[in-house]
């Protein structure tokens, strides 16, 4: 009968942190054969959970604590084999394996409590129903309030000092409580360390979301500064390189003038004069560095057959930076050239204006067709294949709209893409 009851606490207790596990890393690729792989980690959790329950036949009267601590880590040991399973780092899995247990016993405790304040307090089956009923409300709580939301990034990450932490902290304090409880003989007292261990386990939860989240955010905004950088060498490397080709091009005018004063015609002539007319900037912004930016779109989307149309007035932009511009512009026709592929010659076209408004806003738009119906916003998914190293040049664009004071607008509506930059100018 004593080992029916071990058997009632420790299969339960694995399969309820089984389920909380394999619910955590539900968007984690999976490895082949995995029904295969999840079945026999199942069973093979069951029947070590038999061996551990064996152990309560060992005479330990002078290491009970150390004993009971002991089975409760090693019940779970066949949970760290989710890493083989997944395509995840081992690190990783024992975090997750930590949380659930945290979160198992959590529900224990909760269950603890609940009956503490009944006439049933000492009946096991009670206690055995009402911790099975407290994690199944559990489950569905957390799903809802926890593990949906962490499933939507799997890049959230916890560093491994933290990590450390984090286990030293629950190691101490169960280990702690444990020493506690066995001097204690009163049901209060009982119920108080109950009490402190649920507070404890929803502190240490919130903490590694916390904690998770910051690091998600540091991690994207180390990446989008490296992306930045990169423009700007970007820049540098196009603004040299559309410096020579000027040169080269003015030379160039010098040697036609030559050759046509030399009566020099045919086709020759004629392949010379297009090569000037393309390398001769069209734009005249009053702003170098956004002519370099539009005459290389220009020739961007000439060479993949898009239409490239651009209206701009006399506008001072010499208040934003070189880079910065070059890093707000470059993204929107990249994201702009990059969708149109995908769709016929006569709808590939991209528009951009640029506009003093009321001489305190410069107003930047660039639109293009596009036939998505869903909504659109900013940080929104990418479609390309890389998706760790994209889905950074909208955000890129916002962080140098945002620089500025400005704001930055990206909507959809009747079969055109609209990404929109107000800012405002500064006060001289």
């Amino acid at each position: 009968m004593v080992f029916l009851r071990e058997l009632l606490v420790y299969i339960p207790y694995y399969l309820e942190c089984f389920l909380l596990v394999w619910m955590m890393l539900l968007p984690y690729k999976r490895k082949a054969h995995y029904r295969r792989h999840i079945l026999i980690l199942l069973l093979a959790g069951i029947l070590w959970q038999v061996l551990i329950s064996l152990m309560i036949y060992i005479d330990t009267s002078a290491y009970e604590v150390i004993v009971a601590i002991a089975k409760f880590v090693l019940c779970f040991l066949p949970l760290y084999f989710f890493y083989y399973v997944y395509h995840i780092k081992f690190l990783k899995t024992f975090y997750i394996v930590v949380i659930a247990t945290l979160l198992q016993r959590w529900s224990s405790v909760f269950a603890d409590v609940v009956v503490s304040f009944t006439p049933y307090a000492d009946n096991f089956w009670v206690g055995r129903v009402a911790a099975w009923l407290s994690f199944a409300l559990l489950v569905v709580v957390v799903w809802f309030f926890y593990i949906r939301i962490i499933n939507r990034d799997d890049s959230v990450e916890i560093d491994g000092i933290t990590m450390a932490l984090f286990y030293v902290l629950v190691l101490l304090f169960e280990l702690g409580q444990t020493f506690i409880r066995i001097g204690i003989d009163e049901r209060i007292w009982r119920l108080i360390l109950s009490i402190l261990e649920l507070v404890f386990c929803i502190f240490m939860l919130s903490m590694s979301v916390r904690i998770a989240e910051r690091n998600r955010k540091l991690a994207e905004r180390m990446v989008s500064d490296a992306l930045l950088a990169k423009e700007r060498q970007q820049f540098e490397s196009l603004k040299q390189n559309m410096e020579a080709i000027k040169s080269q091009a003015h030379d160039l005018k010098y040697v036609m003038r030559a050759m046509q004063a030399h009566g020099v015609q045919g086709e020759a002539a004629g392949k010379l004069q297009k090569i000037v007319h393309a390398y001769e900037s069209n734009f005249n912004t009053g702003s170098a560095a956004l002519d370099i930016i539009l005459s290389d779109a220009q020739k961007n989307f000439t060479n993949k057959g898009i239409r490239f149309e651009c209206i701009t007035g006399e506008c001072d932009m010499s208040f934003i930076d070189n880079f910065d511009l070059y890093s707000l512009l470059g993204n929107a026709f990249d994201n702009a050239a990059e969708y149109l592929s995908t769709v016929d010659g006569e709808k590939r076209y991209v528009s951009f204006s640029v506009s003093d408004r009321n001489e305190g806003f410069v107003f930047i738009e660039v639109s293009n067709y596009y036939e998505g119906t869903e909504n659109v916003y900013i940080g929104m998914k990418s479609s390309k294949a890389d998706k760790a190293m994209h889905g950074y040049g909208t955000k890129n664009m916002r962080r140098v709209t945002e620089k500025y004071g400005g704001e930055l607008n990206v909507s959809a509506a009747h079969g055109v893409f609209y990404v929109t930059a107000v800012i405002p100018r500064p006060l001289k």
